[in-house]
């Protein structure tokens, strides 16, 4: 029996498959999805998920935060972000922490406590970012 695995993200469907497991980082720690999971809503972090679909290999990719659904052998994950590590550019990354650094470094007295703790966030996600980019080239 397999699992109906989809990941949406605002602008793309970026995963439509029957898979055998998923694991992924939840905000409570790392979680592993099998058929027959017990139903859940679960909030999900930055980091790697690895899914293997029902006839094939271990795959894998980068998710931003968001919040995961199981629903009998229905899997919905509704993230902001989801890409391989082919989709991502880690100078560009690299570009977009320097920046998230900075803006932080000075923002004390410009920036308000919403936009200090939304640039944080932002660097977290691009940090984890490179670093599932960094696994990935070292895994090759």
């Amino acid at each position: 029996m397999a699992l109906q695995f989809q990941i949406i993200t605002p602008v793309r469907t970026a995963l439509q498959a029957a898979v055998s497991s998923i694991q992924l980082p939840a905000v409570a720690g790392e979680m592993e999805i099998l058929p027959g999971h017990a139903d859940l809503i679960a909030a999900v972090d930055n980091g790697e998920l690895i899914y293997k679909p029902e006839n094939g290999e271990a795959q894998s990719l980068f998710v931003g935060g968001g919040f995961l659904q199981v629903e009998n052998e229905n899997v919905l994950l509704v993230t902001d972000t989801a890409l391989v590590a082919d989709e991502i550019d880690p100078s560009a990354v690299q570009a977009a922490i320097e920046r998230a650094q900075t803006a932080l470094r000075n923002s004390e007295t410009v920036l308000g406590r919403e936009e200090q703790t939304y640039l944080a966030a932002q660097l977290a996600k691009q940090l984890a970012m490179l670093d599932f980019t960094r696994k990935k080239k070292s895994r090759a």
